[in-house]
């Protein structure tokens, strides 16, 4: 999945001139049209993407799609397919988690801390509340290769 933070960076870029105005007022369209372009960006590799600008943000211009991203392949999907919930925590433990607390409501799952935040670990996707560090992109990739049991997918325009 780490292929699509990247290709979220790069269009985010490309479309910088359309919200940047509106960025600066923090205004909500603004926040529709940077999310419509995260959403073409999801539609190309078969998920949701969002950018989420949760209250209290600072900085939201500088940091726009390095943090508070969440990628969705499969909301609302409670247990993880191709993998148990130890190998997830092995994987988040080797990003160098300070803690692993489950995720609770009947999913499987981990809510880890990092020093840049948080990310929560579902078996539906990933909700990336940390600064997208390439050690993150490295977490992202063997999330997605090993624990779901995909490799990179073929881009649709």
């Amino acid at each position: 999945m780490s292929w699509i933070v990247t290709d979220l960076w790069q269009e985010l870029e490309e479309h910088r001139a359309e919200y940047a105005p509106q960025l600066s007022a923090s205004s909500l369209k603004a926040f529709a049209l940077i999310n419509e372009i995260a959403a073409r960006v999801g539609a190309r590799w078969g998920l949701m993407v969002q950018v989420n600008f949760p209250a209290g943000a600072k900085n939201v211009r500088q940091s726009l799609g390095h943090e508070n991203v969440s990628l969705l392949m499969e909301p609302g999907r409670k247990k993880f397919l191709h993998s148990t919930e130890a190998e997830v925590r092995r994987h988040l433990e080797l990003l160098g988690s300070s803690s692993l607390e489950p995720i609770a409501l009947g999913y499987e799952g981990f809510q880890a801390r990092l020093d840049s935040g948080r990310i929560d670990c579902l078996p539906g996707g990933v909700h990336l509340w940390c600064i997208i560090t390439p050690q993150v992109l490295d977490f992202l990739t063997g999330f997605s290769q090993t624990l779901m049991d995909s490799a990179a997918p073929a881009r649709t325009m």
